[in-house]
């Protein structure tokens, strides 16, 4: 097997990242609740990593949970509020997107839909604009946004600023430098598995998606007022946040090698594919993504093929973004995306490249 879904979840995982979750196994006792204090030592490790990685100076400001999505749910719906305008872009992923349509219904917030750039955001400012949210990096195209510059704008209109790190982390440097709430995913650029994510927030209020036991503060009707167990209601992840934490230092040491690869193997595709198939993406300002289409066939038809007859795992359809797919009109045809990391050979890469071109020339 190929495998070229890396931008859904990392495969196959690091010989580090399975010994942490065997490791984990052997971790006694419930974080803030056992006096055996293996597995707070372990999510305290995680969290002042996980800090250390984006550069956010408060560790008790990380919050730890299922994944991005439950991420972006809980600061969205936690942080807004009646009669906020928000601002987010045709590029978001419905784990974006459904949150906020729902508060829209409600009639709890109005909402605009621009272009992921610094001069169409600063067209739809309003004075009652709480906040801009808004992708790293395409799911779909892999294209990069500049965060930093839209982040310094926001700051200056007194406006939150918040980012969707699920495809940018581990693949290139993120600073949240200019950035209030920053979501990721712990199982695809930063290596863990699957069920672990969280959010680094700055100091500001966070409404619980979730209530319940922290092991703490516990004769208290509400929900502690101390971070990070304001927002972590219940048992935790320790085997999943075990594995974060292994993948996290990973990257942290290899940060240069994984880059410069997957640039790498990200131009040696390109290279293989021109002239066969149409381009979506680019390979300037980019994960290693690559949107492709071969002319005149549906995308399920093409990614099926490579499945079955070839062994070789990628994405088609509509990615969970279907703004972006209007946005390239491709809303019925959808898109095959192969998505690569520093874990992709060059032999995969070349295998790949003749598969795509033999479909071209031959269905």
């Amino acid at each position: 097997m190929v495998y070229l879904d890396q931008a859904a979840t990392s495969f196959p995982k690091l010989e580090e990242v399975k010994q942490a979750v065997m490791r984990a196994f052997d971790v006694a006792g419930n974080a803030n609740r056992s006096s055996n204090m293996d597995s707070s030592r372990l999510i305290f490790e995680t969290r002042r990593n996980i800090a250390q990685f984006f550069g956010l100076s408060d560790f008790h400001r990380v919050i730890l949970n299922g994944g991005n999505t439950e991420s972006l749910n809980t600061c969205i719906k936690g942080i807004l509020k009646e009669k906020d305008h928000v601002i987010t872009t045709y590029a978001e992923h419905n784990s974006v997107l459904r949150p906020l349509y729902e508060l829209e219904e409600k009639g709890i917030i109005t909402l605009t839909i621009c272009a992921p750039y610094l001069e169409d955001i600063k067209k739809h400012i309003q004075k009652n604009t709480r906040m801009v949210i808004m992708t790293h990096s395409s799911n779909v195209t892999g294209e990069i946004f500049d965060v930093d510059l839209i982040g310094q704008y926001c700051k200056e209109c007194g406006v939150l600023f918040m980012v969707d790190a699920a495809q940018s982390a581990g693949h290139i440097p993120v600073s949240m430098e200019n950035i209030d709430v920053l979501c990721f995913s712990g199982h695809k650029g930063l290596l863990g598995i699957a069920g672990i994510g969280g959010f680094c927030v700055k100091d500001m209020e966070v409404k619980p998606l979730i209530s319940g036991g922290t092991g703490i503060d516990s004769f208290n009707p509400q929900m502690p007022k101390a971070y990070p167990e304001h927002l972590e209601a219940g048992t935790q992840n320790i085997v999943g946040i075990a594995a974060l934490n292994a993948g996290i230092q990973y990257v942290q040491s290899h940060q240069k090698e994984i880059v410069e690869k997957e640039c790498f193997l990200l131009q040696k595709l390109y290279e293989g594919l021109s002239g066969y198939v149409e381009f979506y993406s680019s390979l300037e300002n980019s994960t290693p993504i690559v949107a492709i289409n071969i002319p005149g066939k549906d995308s399920a038809y093409v990614s099926d093929l490579l499945n079955y007859k070839y062994g070789i795992v990628t994405r088609c359809g509509a990615h969970c973004a279907p703004l972006m797919h209007k946005h390239l009109k491709t809303e019925e045809r959808g898109i095959v995306r192969l998505s690569i990391s520093f874990q992709n050979t060059i032999e995969d890469i070349d295998f790949v490249v003749r598969a795509i071109q033999e479909i071209s020339n031959d269905y």
